[in-house]
């Protein structure tokens, strides 16, 4: 190192300056000078290094901290993500159940209403179908609504679109037409998505789900950058349904689309 070498050019220049030929003793104040300033350096030396290994294996212990921090975050964010596709699919789930009791009660209603002489608006039971009238449209619709709740959105597609070409006079429809929009969604075809929700709209406007379809008419037009399209539908969800969540909803997505830019 360059101070023990300082420090013996310094210890020895005395006795080169002797000459070669003196000897140096042990009581030599020099030599001791020497042997002394030796010693300093080694106990500097140990010291440096002893204090290198702490500060390493300091380091090496905080890394190790940080890393398994970093583990305890991936493992809670992986959770989430598992808690709200779980969420996701019983919301789907407690939805639709209460979308089918409404439909086929009013279905039912308007059976009924048509009995006492008023206009029925339904469809009767011979153009729906023997398979529809015993509930062949129900258990068809059910399977192909829990692929969707499985994530199994290619198959829920085909599945609808077979439904709505078995079933084309069940009230339970426009469920299908949407939950078709919405396995697209889910799979960022944002494109095929409009077609389903827009198929809700024109065909089915008095359907419970037209206001969610219009709804997420605006999300799908949002997501493929159409943004004036966007804030149109999205306008429209909150004059024509005002006070509803969809209509909240739809604020939201307009405020957000303000701090974005669009």
């Amino acid at each position: 190192m360059r101070l023990r070498a300082c420090i013996y050019v310094a210890g020895a220049l005395p006795v080169l300056l002797a000459g070669c030929s003196t000897t140096v003793r042990p009581d030599d104040p020099v030599y001791v000078r020497q042997q002394q300033l030796e010693a300093r350096v080694d106990r500097l030396d140990q010291i440096f290094n002893n204090q290198s290994l702490v500060n390493l294996s300091q380091n090496v212990d905080s890394l190790q901290q940080q890393v398994n921090e970093l583990r305890g975050d991936i493992q809670v964010l992986q959770h989430d993500q598992q808690l709200t596709v779980k969420q996701q699919r019983d919301l789907y789930s407690d939805l639709d159940k209460r979308l089918q009791k409404l439909e086929l009660g009013l279905n039912n209603a308007s059976g009924t209403a048509a009995g006492s002489g008023a206009v029925n608006f339904a469809p009767s039971a011979s153009s729906v179908g023997g398979a529809s009238a015993a509930g062949g449209d129900q258990a068809a619709y059910q399977r192909n609504f829990n692929l969707l709740k499985q994530g199994r959105y290619e198959d829920a597609i085909n599945g609808f679109t077979s439904f709505i070409q078995q079933f084309p006079q069940s009230p339970l429809v426009p469920n299908a037409e949407f939950w078709m929009g919405e396995a697209h969604y889910q799979m960022s075809d944002f494109q095929g998505a409009l077609v389903n929700y827009q198929a809700v709209r024109k065909g089915y406007p008095n359907s419970n789900k037209a206001p969610d379809a219009l709804l997420k008419i605006g999300f799908s037009q949002y997501e493929m950058q159409k943004y004036a399209d966007a804030r149109k539908t999205l306008d429209s969800v909150i004059k024509q349904f005002p006070g509803t969540s969809v209509a909240n909803l739809a604020k939201h997505r307009l405020q957000r689309m303000r701090k974005e830019g669009h």
